[in-house]
């Protein structure tokens, strides 16, 4: 389950590069004097079908939920900032009857003017495992926090730690 978010998270971090590298190139247009503020919410639904279970060998599962990601984004003389939470919910429905309630938040930032880049990201999620009569089995949470500066394209410092932790009997 933790492999996912993580592939999640450095989709995320190469949208927010690529936004970056526009808005690097918009810094050297004329500047406008007030700030610009857009605000979004995307919602969309998320799938996926054979998932495995790491704590269960052998059996397959169907993921249904939703994602919504709101974000704000500031333009200013000095650059622009762009914020906001990716927040996932769903169910694993598991081919032994038994099912997962999952959730995820990922918080991003992106800072950039004056040619650096500065990203931090934080994510967390669970999942929640019962028995086909609904008994809990266990819990799994995985926390990661990362961190990115760039200074005139190129990567200055970057830093990854997370972890992973399992509640009951898996």
């Amino acid at each position: 389950m933790h492999d996912e978010p993580m592939s999640k998270t450095r989709a995320l971090f190469g949208v927010l590069v690529l936004t970056a590298v526009v808005a690097l190139a918009v810094t050297a247009l004329p500047v406008w004097a007030a700030a610009t503020v857009v605000r979004g919410t995307e919602e969309i639904p998320i799938g996926d079908t054979n998932l495995t279970d790491e704590c269960r060998p052998g059996i397959t599962g169907e993921l249904s939920g939703t994602e919504v990601t709101r974000f704000r984004s500031t333009e200013t003389a000095n650059g622009f900032h762009i914020a906001g939470t990716t927040t996932d919910t769903g169910r694993i429905d598991w081919s032994d009857g038994s099912y997962t309630v999952i959730g995820s938040v990922d918080h991003f930032a992106l800072n950039v003017g004056s040619h650096t880049m500065v990203n931090p990201l934080a994510h967390k999620d669970f999942g929640d495992t019962y028995s086909a009569s609904g008994e809990f089995l266990f819990r799994l949470t995985f926390h990661s926090v990362e961190r990115v500066t760039v200074v005139g394209g190129i990567p200055h410092a970057e830093f990854e730690r997370g972890h992973l932790h399992v509640f009951g009997n898996c």
